[in-house]
């Protein structure tokens, strides 16, 4: 299947705990703040990989990023999720069972403010901001490969396959990457 819709919003809410600005040249910015909410399983589901290659640069804060191999397994500890489709009402595209695998964990460090790391198309990781948990990242989009990409849930929990990313409303959303980028506080 070739994914053919693309987010149009300027701003939205990703579940994965961070606020996704499109940017021109197949670019985004990325916002993580603690304030904002994130899909109900997130501590069971933040591996994922993407149908792409990318290159992100850490503008402010300080980003964790995780690697891990998913290895094929009847008895492993995650399921995966194949991400495929037109996005539903919630913004998201559909979460379709496919494959049990044991996630190995391959590396973990952490990039400062300036520097930039790098992933190839579905590899799995997990990213996470360190510090304040205020971070900014410049993601430059790469080769993209028509399937779809994958998130994993922990076997035994369920994914939030509703996780709605118009919760909040845009002018919400600039205000947390005001907070982040000009260091001005969130108004509750």
């Amino acid at each position: 299947m070739i994914i053919d819709d693309v987010m149009t919003d300027k701003i939205t809410l990703h579940g994965l705990g961070f606020v996704q600005v499109q940017l021109e040249g197949n670019q985004r910015l990325h916002v993580w703040h603690p304030e904002l909410p994130r899909r109900a399983c997130f501590k069971h589901s933040s591996i994922h990989d993407h149908r792409f290659d990318f290159t992100s640069r850490v503008i402010i804060g300080i980003q964790r990023n995780i690697a891990f191999s998913a290895e094929p397994s009847k008895l492993g500890t995650h399921i995966l999720y194949l991400h495929e489709g037109a996005r539903t009402a919630c913004g998201g595209r559909p979460w379709v069972r496919d494959g049990r695998v044991q996630m190995i964990e391959i590396d973990d460090f952490t990039v400062p403010a300036g520097l930039e790391y790098q992933s190839k198309a579905y590899e799995f990781h997990r990213t996470e901001p360190a510090g304040d948990g205020r971070v900014a990242t410049i993601m430059r989009k790469g080769a993209e490969y028509p399937h779809g990409a994958h998130s994993s849930c922990v076997v035994g929990i369920e994914p939030d396959d509703q996780f709605d990313r118009f919760q909040w409303p845009p002018a919400k959303l600039w205000e947390i990457v005001a907070d982040v980028m000009l260091g001005q506080k969130v108004t509750p």
